[in-house]
């Protein structure tokens, strides 16, 4: 279907490129949420170019946008959750239309639905679907500009690791105003123990 359709020529190429062809060309079944050129023109300038240089990240894309299952439009509901290959989409559902929802990064609206194949299903959509950033504890705790003493710790205890883990995990976050609270000295002690 991709490679026969004159609306999908950069995703041919994506999938080319990525040496996907044989696996979306296997038994399946799948579903692909497949951007149209316009999609992938709606990328800043220089995107496609650049991921087209970076496989591995360009595979990551492709391959949140496959489902390991045919998901018919008729099995759609709203906030359903579908599992790609490498996350999670949110389908929300509303008057304007079905829209995939991939980590609050990118809206797609479904503009072609059901398009059967012997190997799956293919839903034809305006955007490309980015998956969401990592966000783990430590993500969290580096970007905080009230937990840089915590993350300096962490650091100095190796357990950056840890913390960017699956989990699930718990991290009670002290602030920096929490370890100024501590008598003077005790954090440089403890940095050095």
């Amino acid at each position: 279907i991709v490679s026969n359709s004159p609306d999908h020529t950069t995703l041919k190429v994506a999938i080319d490129a990525c040496a996907l062809d044989g696996a979306l060309s296997g038994a399946g079944p799948f579903t692909l949420f497949a951007p149209t050129d316009a999609a992938f023109n709606l990328l800043p300038a220089g995107t496609v170019t650049a991921l087209l240089a970076d496989i591995p990240q360009l595979t990551d894309i492709l391959l949140h946008h496959v489902v390991g299952d045919s998901v018919l439009s008729t099995m759609l509901s709203n906030n359903l959750v579908v599992p790609t290959l490498t996350g999670n989409v949110i389908v929300t559902i509303s008057g304007a239309g079905v829209f995939i929802v991939s980590g609050n990064v990118t809206i797609a609206q479904v503009t072609g639905a059901d398009i059967f194949v012997d190997n799956g299903v293919v839903h034809v959509i305006d955007a490309v679907l980015l998956p969401a950033p990592p966000n783990s504890i430590y993500d969290i705790v580096s970007n905080s500009p009230d937990h840089t003493t915590l993350k300096v710790a962490i650091d100095a205890c190796a357990l950056d690791g840890a913390l960017s883990g699956a989990g699930p995990l718990t991290l009670f976050a002290p602030t920096d105003a929490a370890f100024n609270l501590l008598p003077a000295g005790t954090v440089t002690a403890l940095l050095a123990d």
